[in-house]
């Protein structure tokens, strides 16, 4: 049975190391699923980005919805717009209040003012029927309501996309419910605090869209539909040119309208990179180590083979050193991926809505994710304005995850470049130093040479052999053993005499250790025998680590988790001095009171 300090000193280091943790711990526990399978990644995207997403598509899909409304969806050849069949429009505004019903749901679900169970009940139900009755809608007008002389408008093309955004964010909420059921994780969202502030500042940009299209539709010669694709390529910072404010009012409100604008799409982009750095990525590190380490620990233990703990730490790292280039790169390569699809199929639907040569709507897809917006070519047709609304916002968080990413494996490929060059500068520099050097030994061995007769005539006797070289200073070693030991015995009658000052002797020594902390590079690693060093200043149990060869590799190592080991460290010596503080306050008033 362990004794109580073993107990208290193990539980410190996990409360310890849960602080310094890059991600929140309650994402993985709630999950499950073992951490070392693939499994247990699925059920994490599932649980954590499935809800972000359908809080990011459900605004979207209600703000083109209300375009899909207000917009009539049939034009006659001279562009005339012909009232909708009052049948038609009855359906589309039932689906619109369901939808948005359904995403007020969410929000308040999101907001932890409505249960898992209840919000899901609502949000697949209604967003099913509202994506239904629209699709029918949809159908019987376009096979019973246009002539050859009549064309569908932007507003059509607007219902259509609703359609498709309401069945993903049914889709999606589907699939969660579905991994609730299957007892992969409690009833509810996995969510940080930043994940459910998305949804929060992407409500309030699609109700900005809201405003701004109806504002616009008013000061500017613009249908609704029309207005709302304005609204987007203007606080998306496209400048396609294609439309463009003529009144003195519509330009002062442009100005007004595309900086606010873009204060909230930076929002929405900070939180968005936030929740890449601070929960995927480290959760992501978290797998791979434990997938790699798991099965070194398991052969370990089947084989029966032992180690020294110096070696286990030094594979742990080395684990860990691989694990977070696998991921740069695989990270690297899955946001590239998704970009390259994101912008061909988007080619691919400007190509036939556009009628424009594939060459031609890659290029402006390419411009456009890069917002430049040369202008040249702009979306003319209803269906290409559209979609252009849709696939630009989708844009968004796509591309802060792909400079993200990129950027930090760019930033890492660099750091390492900028020290291969330091390297090959000093090599450089150092080589006419080190030739000259070479040059003046062996001159200096040619000059010594005539001499080398006479060096062979000393008597042998008067040079020290190796032995007795060694051997005199194996006596000086042992002369100053006894000193140390002798000066160590007087040392430790004193302390023993005076606990206090030893008590003092040891927090400055961990004063020094904090000092020395503080001016550390954030992102340097603790060598082992600082890990032991630490180990042995909150417990006393540390011959147990000691004894241990595969505590490093074992399910109690802290190099498991992806944290901040300067932080870890920081955190440990503060607690020890509080700790030990607390101590002697206490004896000094139990004695003061006996």
């Amino acid at each position: 049975m362990e004794n109580k300090s073993s107990i208290d000193s193990e539980d410190v280091r996990k409360r310890l190391l849960e602080d310094s943790l890059s991600f929140n711990r309650e994402k993985m526990v709630i999950l499950n699923a073992d951490p070392s399978s693939r499994a247990f990644v699925v059920w994490f995207m599932i649980s954590s980005y499935f809800p972000v997403l359908t809080a990011c598509l459900g605004p979207i899909a209600n703000m083109i919805a209300v375009a899909g409304v207000v917009d009539k969806w049939r034009a006659d050849e001279q562009g005339q717009i012909q009232p909708d069949p009052r049948g038609i429009y009855g359906v589309n505004v039932v689906s619109l209040i369901l939808g948005c019903f359904s995403n007020f749901v969410l929000l308040l679900h999101f907001a932890k003012k409505v249960s898992y169970l209840t919000a899901q009940l609502i949000n697949i139900v209604g967003w099913t029927m509202a994506g239904l009755m629209l699709l029918i809608d949809i159908v019987i007008c376009g096979k019973r309501d246009y002539t050859p002389e009549l064309e569908k408008t932007i507003g059509f093309w607007y219902a259509i996309f609703t359609v498709i955004l309401y069945l993903s964010c049914n889709a999606l909420l589907l699939i969660h419910y579905g991994g609730y059921k299957l007892g992969k994780y409690p009833a509810t969202f996995n969510l940080t605090d930043s994940e459910r502030n998305v949804m929060i500042f992407t409500f309030i940009l699609s109700l900005w869209f809201i405003w701004g299209s109806a504002m616009f539709s008013q000061i500017v010669p613009l249908t609704y539909g029309e207005a709302l694709y304005y609204c987007v390529v203007v606080v998306l910072t496209v400048g396609l040119g294609d439309l463009v404010p003529v009144t003195v009012a519509g330009k002062i409100m442009t100005l007004v309208y595309s900086l606010s604008g873009v204060i909230i799409l930076g929002l929405i982009v900070a939180l968005t990179r936030s929740i890449i750095q601070s929960s995927s990525g480290p959760i992501f590190f978290f797998y791979r180590v434990e997938n790699a380490r798991s099965k070194i620990y398991e052969e370990l233990i089947a084989s029966e083979q032992t180690m020294e703990s110096e070696t286990a730490f030094d594979i742990i790292k080395h684990v860990r050193s691989v694990s977070r280039m696998k991921q740069q790169s695989w990270s690297t390569f899955a946001v590239v991926c998704v970009f390259v699809a994101f912008w061909l199929l988007g080619a691919l639907i400007f190509h036939y809505a556009e009628k424009w040569t594939y060459f031609n709507s890659l290029y402006f897809c390419f411009l456009c994710l890069i917002t430049i917006g040369f202008g040249d070519f702009a979306p003319k047709t209803g269906c290409g304005r559209a979609f252009f609304v849709v696939w630009a916002l989708c844009a968004v968080p796509l591309m802060t995850a792909m400079i993200s990413t990129v950027g930090d494996t760019l930033y890492v490929m660099a750091d390492g470049l900028d020290i291969s060059i330091v390297r090959v500068s000093e090599w450089v520099v150092n080589l006419p130093q080190r030739l000259f050097h070479c040059l003046r030994a062996s001159w200096s061995e040619k000059s010594i040479m005539p001499f080398s007769s006479e060096m062979s005539r000393v008597d042998e006797e008067s040079i020290p052999t190796p032995y007795t070289s060694s051997e005199a200073q194996a006596n000086a070693d042992e002369q100053q053993r006894s000193l140390a030991n002798a000066h160590s015995a007087d040392g430790s009658s004193k302390t023993n005499v005076d606990p206090v000052s030893e008590k003092l002797e040891e927090y400055l020594k961990v004063v020094q250790w904090l000092r020395h902390l503080s001016r550390r590079d954030p992102n340097e690693k603790l060598a082992f025998d600082e890990w032991m060093q630490l180990f042995s200043s909150i417990s006393d149990d540390t011959g147990k680590i000691l004894d241990d060869p595969h505590f490093w590799l074992s399910n109690n190592s802290p190099l498991r988790y992806p944290f901040d080991e300067r932080r870890y460290v920081m955190h440990t010596l503060l607690n020890k001095l509080e700790v030990d503080i607390t101590g002697l306050l206490k004896k000094r008033t139990e004695s003061e009171e006996k």
